[in-house]
């Protein structure tokens, strides 16, 4: 006999099967829903196949992402073995399950949509670090960029990053540097001057999204900070295109001095188990159960991670001001 397909054994089950769901945009702006079913199979072994990726038309609401969940489950009549779903921390994700609790209810299944609802544990860490970097609301802070590019008002969303400390003001240098297939094919030749043999030619730029592009974009940046220093040093010399002006534009205002490349160091550190644990747990072979998720909260000890960092930097003599560094810690 052949191999039973991942969901013909589906709908075979007698046991509950568990969801995850998620929203993923293309390169042209087209967004859609996947839905990843789990299960266990007779010998216990953790199973999960993809039971649809949809395209997602209308309002990212809850009730609208109940809707497209319900649509995408029903051809396989699994209504009655629901179990839980782990889902990122947003709001609509909330209501999401309160809208299936209802449609749960209207053919007689019962479903708590507080009890059934799991937190997904990567989500939680890309919060923490986000707030870390980005402040108390980074919602609010993306919202901002996002108007200021939508209005064309660079030297808006330049003062924006730099509010932001030395993280803000390598952001406006890496995409400063990254602007133009020009800029960048100086920038690659310069480090091949400076560090002939580097495999690093490129620059990382972070986003909003995910921190972990941050961090990514740090790591490079800590390979390449000659060239980096370098690459600004001479465009402000030979003012090209105004960056040695008293305009807001001006690369000057986004120096960074070596007190801002301490900071950014210590950001890097910092940030470092975070990253780690990030990778492993996305890893195929993990699936976010619970004894892969305490050592991981064992290792990092979240809070006592960040509280310990704290005294450090309270009582660390360096010649650079601590107080950026500490604020983001106590905002995390």
């Amino acid at each position: 006999m052949g191999k039973r397909s991942p969901l013909k054994h589906l709908l075979g089950l007698k046991q509950k099967i568990h969801f995850t769901f998620d929203h993923w945009s293309s390169p042209n702006d087209c967004s859609f829903l996947g839905v990843v079913a789990y299960w266990l199979d007779s010998d216990h072994n953790l199973k999960s196949t993809v039971l649809g990726v949809r395209r997602f038309r209308g309002p990212h609401t809850g009730e609208n992402q109940a809707k497209h969940f319900w649509d995408i489950i029903t051809p396989y009549n699994i209504a009655q073995k629901i179990g839980y779903f782990t889902l990122d921390n947003a709001s609509n994700n909330d209501t999401a399950l309160q809208h299936i609790s209802s449609y749960l209810t209207a053919i007689n299944i019962p479903f708590n949509s507080i009890q059934r609802r799991l937190r997904c544990f990567g989500h939680i860490l890309n919060l923490v670090v986000k707030a870390f970097l980005w402040g108390e609301d980074p919602a609010t802070f993306d919202s901002e960029i996002n108007t200021y590019q939508e209005l064309n008002k660079e030297a808006e969303e330049l003062e924006a990053w730099r509010r932001k400390g030395p993280l803000g003001k390598l952001h406006n240098i890496l995409v400063w540097i990254t602007r133009t297939p020009q800029r960048r094919e100086k920038f690659e030749a310069k480090v091949k001057q400076l560090l002939p043999g580097s495999k690093a030619l490129t620059l990382i730029r972070g986003n909003l999204t995910s921190w972990s592009g941050d961090y990514l974009s740090l790591t490079r940046a800590f390979t390449l900070p000659e060239p980096i220093e370098d690459f600004v040093s001479s465009a402000m010399r030979h003012n090209e295109s105004g960056e040695k002006d008293d305009l807001p534009q001006a690369l000057k205002y986004d120096e960074l001095p070596p007190a801002d490349w301490d900071i950014l160091l210590d950001i890097m550190d910092l940030l470092q188990p975070f990253h780690k644990w990030q990778i492993c747990l996305q890893k195929r072979d993990h699936y976010g159960q619970m004894h892969e998720i305490f050592p991981a909260m064992d290792e990092l000890r979240l809070l006592g991670h960040l509280e310990e960092s704290k005294t450090l930097y309270q009582h660390m003599s360096r010649q650079h001001d601590t107080k950026h560094i500490r604020t983001s810690i106590n905002t995390a």
